[in-house]
């Protein structure tokens, strides 16, 4: 017995304490590599990127911006051959127009890329303030013809010019116009003195068909042909003379106008919230959940009313001010976003489905 005590005992004198330790330590440190490796973890399949402009043209400012968590290193490629970027936000102008493909990679291992079209500013017309023409299919030299137009919203003036004369024609809604000779007609109208929003449309004029009779063998044939061009008119050379009639009107005492009653003001419509897009709004949650923004920066987009409703998740409505209250320290990640707009462009709801990020897992929150 005692020589088995004995032996367990140099069995433990024996062994170095500096292995245990050292091997401790490469535990501890292997741990530690671990866990910071782990905070660092970029998840690449949920990871993107923003995109913020008010117009897509040539010359015009565009944001690009990245809300990934643990992302330390950013590579920006706008992909028209500029030198590359390397910061969390970044601006850029496009000189060409065209479509370029933009790419960011974040901590030189996760990649991601959108395209994005630029157009240039002659391009960019908002739609809805170019009229429409309406003008009959055929027209024919002589004829008159009515021309009307299409239009949202209110009209004080009218600039009509049909093609022929090189000049401004018609300062009415509705003009009635008769062409003088054949061919292709630009039409064009500009409404509210709006020279950017021109509207133009393209008709073709026919000849004028006349009825001609040829007597052949005694028997009357009917035949149509095409009026000839019109000749252009010239006046006879040497001074006008002056009418008589106009210096008879210029000896008749004029009346006095009567003073036109001043018009009540009509009412001023309401100004109409500015627009925003989702894309736009979801980086300003993002930002929220960052503690980098409150919800009194969304008030010009929602119209002052903190209470409109947010779907969460598909199961569960509560007021924006308590949405935003909910998120503030969060990490999250946004899987869709859906706004919903009144008359005025204001927001008066959304529905977003969205994950919390807990001991490095994503969960829906509740």
């Amino acid at each position: 017995m005692k020589k088995e005590k004995s032996k367990s005992i140099n069995i433990f004198s024996n062994f170095d304490l500096r292995v245990l330790v050292v091997f401790i330590l490469i535990l501890l440190v292997g741990l530690f590599f671990f866990f910071v490796k782990l905070n660092n973890y970029v998840d690449c399949d949920n990871a993107k990127f923003f995109v913020i402009a008010e117009k897509f043209a040539t010359g015009e400012i565009i944001q690009f911006d990245s809300e990934i968590s643990n992302a330390d290193k950013w590579e920006w490629d706008f992909g028209d051959g500029s030198p590359i970027e390397k910061r969390q936000q970044a601006l850029h102008r496009y000189q060409e127009p065209g479509i370029y493909t933009v790419s960011l990679t974040i901590n030189g291992s996760c990649s991601m890329e959108k395209q994005i079209e630029i157009k240039s500013l002659g391009e960019i017309l908002n739609q809805a303030r170019v009229p429409k023409i309406v003008a009959p299919k055929s027209i024919k030299v002589g004829e008159p013809v009515r021309f009307k137009y299409k239009y949202k919203g209110e009209v004080f003036s009218w600039e009509w010019s049909f093609g022929e004369s090189g000049r401004l024609d018609k300062t009415e809604p509705a003009p009635v116009y008769m062409y003088l000779s054949p061919g292709k007609k630009t039409i064009s109208l500009i409404v509210n003195g709006d020279v950017k929003h021109i509207a133009k449309q393209t008709v073709f004029v026919k000849p004028r068909e006349i009825v001609e009779q040829i007597y052949d063998d005694e028997e009357v044939i009917e035949a149509y042909v095409y009026e000839k061009e019109v000749e252009k008119f010239e006046l006879p050379p040497g001074d006008p003379q002056k009418d008589p009639m106009e210096e008879f009107l210029d000896n008749v005492p004029l009346t006095p106008m009567p003073k036109k009653e001043k018009r009540p003001e009509e009412p001023k419509k309401p100004a109409l919230a500015p627009d925003i897009s989702e894309e736009q709004f979801e980086l300003m949650i993002l930002q929220v959940a960052a503690q980098a923004k409150t919800k009194e920066d969304f008030a010009q987009y929602i119209c002052d009313d903190f209470e409109i409703p947010v779907v969460k998740n598909s199961n569960k409505i509560i007021s924006f001010a308590q949405f935003c209250k909910s998120i503030q320290g969060k990490e999250i990640k946004i899987d869709n976003l859906r706004l919903t707009k009144d008359h005025l462009n204001c927001i008066d709801g959304f529905s977003i489905d969205y994950k919390v990020k807990k001991f490095f897992i994503w969960h829906k929150d509740k």
